[in-house]
C-alpha cells in the first residue's frame, strides 16, 4: 500500500472474480437485486454470496457500516428486522457488535473484485462468514 493509499483510504486490490468460481453463479441469481441495491447505495459493498441470497456490507467495515441481505428475492435491513420482528435500536447496536466481530474475524478471508451495474464491489466467498452472519441475522426472528 502505497503512501497515498493510506492517506485517502483507498481500498486493497483484489483479484478479479472469475465467472467460473461458485460465487459467480451465485451472484448471477440475484443480480437484479444486487443492481437495486447499487442504485441505492453509493458507499462501497462488500458481498458475501449465500445459496440462498447474499449478505452485503455497506460502508467501511469493520468500523463503520450498515447491512442488508438478500433473501427470498427481496433485499432487506435493520429496518425490516424493527418493522417485521419489532427488533429495538439497542437489540440492533448488539447485532451490530457481533457483525463486527465476526467481519474482524474474517478479515484475512481471501476476497475478489466484481462489478455490479458498474460498480465496484468486492466478493467475499465463505461459507463459515456466510453462517455466523446468517446465524446472527435470523437470532432474533
Amino acid at each position: 500500500m502505497g503512501l497515498f493509499d493510506k492517506i485517502f483510504g483507498q481500498q486493497p486490490q483484489y483479484p478479479e472474480l472469475s465467472s467460473e468460481h461458485e460465487a459467480a453463479g451465485k451472484l448471477a441469481a440475484i443480480r437484479s437485486n444486487l443492481e437495486e441495491l447499487t442504485q441505492k447505495i453509493s458507499e462501497p459493498m462488500e458481498v458475501i454470496p449465500a445459496d440462498d441470497g447474499a449478505y452485503v456490507f455497506i460502508g467501511k467495515p469493520p468500523k463503520k457500516f450498515g447491512i442488508a441481505w438478500i433473501e427470498e428475492g427481496e433485499v432487506k435491513s435493520f429496518k425490516t428486522l424493527m418493522e417485521e420482528h419489532n427488533v429495538t435500536a439497542q437489540q440492533i447496536n448488539a447485532i451490530s457488535d457481533r457483525l463486527r466481530e465476526t467481519y474482524e474475524r474474517h478479515q484475512e478471508t481471501k476476497r475478489y473484485h466484481s462489478k455490479i451495474a458498474e460498480k465496484d464491489i468486492v466478493v467475499t466467498p465463505s461459507k463459515p462468514m456466510e453462517n455466523e452472519v446468517r446465524e446472527i441475522l435470523t437470532s432474533l426472528h
